[in-house]
């Protein structure tokens, strides 16, 4: 079994055992379900965000971004360890956060981070994916702070319509997910 196999084993068990909730909900969407996932239980974790790191940089080193962000709170520790799992390997990926809304003071910002330059090859994280809102948001400040979006990242897909309006809005740049809902539902 290769490294990142094993890697990828392992994070989904942590996912099964610590994210993995089955009770009704109701998700971000507003739609309910009868499970839920708060990957953040797993994300947070030094060993889960080893895994998570590794994992997301391996997906996505071939679009050689600059950048790596997300819109905050689901995004924020998968930038984090995905950014160090790049510097682990000798590659600088800055990491960005977006608000939910532009700041009120200062700059009035709707980014935080280092500064991203008019071009900037951008990837961007998430930590699920159920209706896509949050992820369509990332990419649209992404490109209005003058990111080129090479590539997109999120760790669980609910497969619940989310994926195709963000494919939409990516264009040609690729959607990966790390696992679908239903394989760590059946694992």
């Amino acid at each position: 079994m290769s490294n990142s196999s094993s890697n990828r084993d392992a994070l989904a068990a942590l996912l099964r055992r610590d994210a993995l909730t089955r009770e009704k909900v109701r998700l971000s969407s507003g739609k309910t379900s009868s499970f839920y996932f708060d990957a953040r239980q797993v994300l947070l974790d030094p060993e889960g965000a080893d895994l998570v790191g590794q994992l997301a940089y391996e997906a996505l080193r071939d679009f050689q971004p600059k950048a790596v962000g997300g819109l905050t709170l689901g995004a924020d520790p998968l930038v984090c360890a995905t950014s160090a799992a790049a510097w682990q390997d000798g590659v600088r990926w800055t990491g960005f956060f977006i608000r939910k809304e532009a700041k009120k003071h200062g700059l009035q910002q709707w980014l935080e981070g280092p500064f991203i330059e008019e071009g900037t090859r951008v990837v961007l994280v998430d930590d699920v994916l159920t209706a896509g809102g949050s992820m369509r948001t990332s990419i649209e400040r992404a490109r209005q702070a003058g990111g080129v979006v090479v590539g997109a990242l999120v760790v669980v897909d609910r497969g619940e319509g989310g994926r195709e309006p963000v494919e939409s809005d990516l264009g040609d740049a690729p959607l990966i997910s790390l696992y679908t809902a239903q394989e760590l539902l059946d694992g």
